[in-house]
């Protein structure tokens, strides 16, 4: 992947826009190249993201020009990159302190680039390993609540993410988490087909078919599969080999500090049927918050119970 990405990458110092230098590639999937950028008149730092599927994608022989690789990819590459430019106009139209934050999206060199904020920081799958497994009780405040509002507004727009998991959450230097990518993400209620997108262990059943009804519902089990791995280290079982017996394992069997009614409604979340699945993130938002306020009165009365004097 990494040869890859030097070999089909933009140029090191490479302009775009007139205005954009790039500085480094930092990353690549099956439909993008990212980029480290400067801001040539500001000198700030930016994310820009190159619509370049690798699979049916050539550069060209400038070396910048992205084109399609065989006339029977054609209208494959052309729906692709419809979608690029329905993502880049879909978080133009977001403002959420916990989202990332749109910048600017053009066209160039035959394909789209789309510019967001720049964040100090690292990816919730590489921020909790930092704590031990029974001292992530934090995680409820601040970071899952704050996801709670950002994944809520989304939903109060009509969207919904399909796509949350721990290396689409970005975790800022001041510790503040921001939802990314959004290549997924579709209007749920304007859509009547759904592009399937899959991550092992935190996509639901419904995304395995463009037919599958999705919802708010949909969202709310990667979140929990997202907690449930934050809280364990552990991804859960992939919906796919819980169709027929579900061994999905709790999550108190590998961490005991998470209480019975969280346990049980990350269980819920994580339902193979929609129709059985938790569709209330106010619930869930709830539920945490009663998590913190539990820890708090456990915490006060171990407290107070060892100034009592034998």
């Amino acid at each position: 992947m990494q040869e890859t990405m030097f070999e089909l990458s933009l140029p090191i110092n490479s302009l775009l826009n007139n205005t954009y230098k790039i500085m480094r590639a930092l990353a690549t999937s099956k439909l993008s190249f990212v980029y480290m950028a400067e801001h040539i008149h500001s000198g700030e730092q930016l994310i820009i993201k190159e619509f370049f599927p690798i699979e049916i994608a050539l550069r060209d022989l400038d070396n910048m020009s992205v084109i399609n690789r065989l006339p029977s990819t054609k209208d494959k590459f052309n729906d692709l990159k419809d979608r690029f430019q329905r993502e880049a106009l879909m978080i133009q139209c977001l403002n959420h302190q916990n989202i990332v934050q749109y910048r600017d999206h053009f066209t160039e060199n035959e394909t789209i680039y789309m510019v967001t904020d720049y964040y100090e920081g690292i990816l919730l799958n590489q921020y909790i390993q930092k704590y031990a497994i029974d001292e992530r009780h934090f995680l409820y405040e601040e970071i899952f609540l704050p996801l709670i509002d950002a994944i809520t507004y989304l939903h109060s727009k009509g969207i919904i993410h399909r796509d949350i998991k721990p290396n689409n959450i970005i975790i800022d230097a001041q510790g503040k988490p921001r939802l990314l990518d959004f290549g997924s993400a579709i209007y749920y209620k304007k859509d009547s087909k759904y592009p399937i997108f899959t991550t092992t262990g935190y996509s639901p059943i419904e995304q395995y078919s463009i037919k599958g009804e999705q919802g708010i519902y949909t969202d709310i089990y990667s979140l929990m599969a997202t907690l449930y791995y934050s809280l364990t280290n552990v991804i859960p079982i992939d919906v796919s080999q819980r169709l027929i017996e579900d061994k999905l394992i709790n999550v108190r069997k590998f961490n005991k500090k998470v209480s019975i009614p969280m346990a049980l409604t990350i269980v819920w979340g994580l339902q193979v049927q929609s129709k059985k699945r938790c569709s209330s993130l106010s619930f869930i938002k709830y539920i945490m918050i009663l998590e913190k306020k539990f820890k708090c009165i456990k915490n006060y009365l171990l407290k107070n119970n060892s100034k009592r004097p034998n």
